[in-house]
């Protein structure tokens, strides 16, 4: 069984559609889903309560009061019943195959950490998606509408309990985060699987003005997004690192020479103690590869 986490923001303006939104297609999926709300934003406790999930208010928060990775790795680690763990963004709208898709996951590979890319689509009204007739017009739409978001934005981890240790205290929400536990996932040497193939995963679109900030511009300048890109400094990865993909819920070893060259540049941050023998490398493959061709066209 599986328990997807999560920390909201405020449930005002457009987050309250929104946040409603995502939890509501989460409890759709299955009664039998634990769903853990994490922090004390306004609102959270109620919406808890609307979806039958765990409500846990005190987590270890920033200077500024928003939960971090490190607190809600812990907190959830401790209270959630299921080995399976699924950190979602509040924004998030799940297909109903997210847990079949995890248990596969969870069978084939001791430890791991699934990652995938989301669309982006346009939302304003409440979806009620315990209306299979809503929900399957919602879906219908999300195919046709939705936009592909870049591989720099990753909003949902499936791992299991006890895989990461020493996790910065990072803030949600506040960029570099996600992409630093990609870093962390192939530092430590565990498949990072791109699962985008499986889940058709919804990002519902959003505005910055909301704690405060003016907007992106504003966000991109706070005081947590610079102590974070200053705790995780160039330990960064996308999904275009990922080492391993699941295509019909078989999970396979990215192989393409795409991957592979990519993948020589990205060792380099990965193991930096190592980056001068990599360089050597990649520079004799890159040699073997030109006269590999010169004596193919002979």
């Amino acid at each position: 069984m599986l328990t997807i986490f999560t920390t909201p923001k405020d449930f005002d303006e457009e987050f309250d559609i929104i946040q409603r939104n995502a939890l509501c297609s989460w409890r759709a999926v299955s009664n039998d889903l634990e769903i853990i709300i994490l922090g004390d934003s306004l609102g959270a406790e109620e919406a808890a309560t609307s979806i039958n999930a765990k409500y846990i208010a005190n987590v270890e928060k920033s200077v500024k009061g928003t939960p971090t990775i490190s607190g809600m790795f812990t907190a959830v680690e401790k209270y959630a019943k299921n080995n399976l763990l699924c950190y979602v963004n509040a924004d998030i709208v799940l297909p109903k195959n997210i847990m079949n898709i995890s248990s596969i996951l969870s069978e084939q590979i001791k430890k791991f950490m699934a990652v995938g890319y989301r669309w982006d689509l346009d939302v304003s009204e409440l979806i009620n998606f315990n209306d299979d007739q809503v929900s399957r017009k919602f879906w219908n739409n999300a195919r046709k509408q939705a936009i592909k978001h870049p591989s720099t934005g990753i909003d949902y981890f499936i791992f299991k309990k006890y895989t990461f240790k020493n996790i910065l205290e990072l803030a949600v929400g506040r960029l570099a985060w996600d992409n630093w536990l990609l870093w962390k996932t192939r530092r430590m040497r565990l498949p990072l699987i791109d699962v985008s193939n499986e889940l058709f995963v919804i990002h519902q679109n959003h505005g910055y003005n909301h704690m405060g900030f003016k907007g992106r511009k504003d966000m991109l300048i706070d005081h947590e997004v610079l102590s974070n890109r200053s705790l995780v400094k160039n330990q960064t990865l996308n999904l275009l690192d990922a080492n391993w993909v699941m295509e019909d819920t078989k999970i396979k070893k990215k192989l393409s020479m795409d991957f592979k060259d990519r993948n020589l540049d990205s060792l380099q941050k990965i193991y930096p103690e190592f980056k001068i023998i990599i360089k050597i490398y990649k520079k004799i493959k890159r040699k073997f590869r030109v006269l590999t061709q010169f004596f193919s066209n002979k």
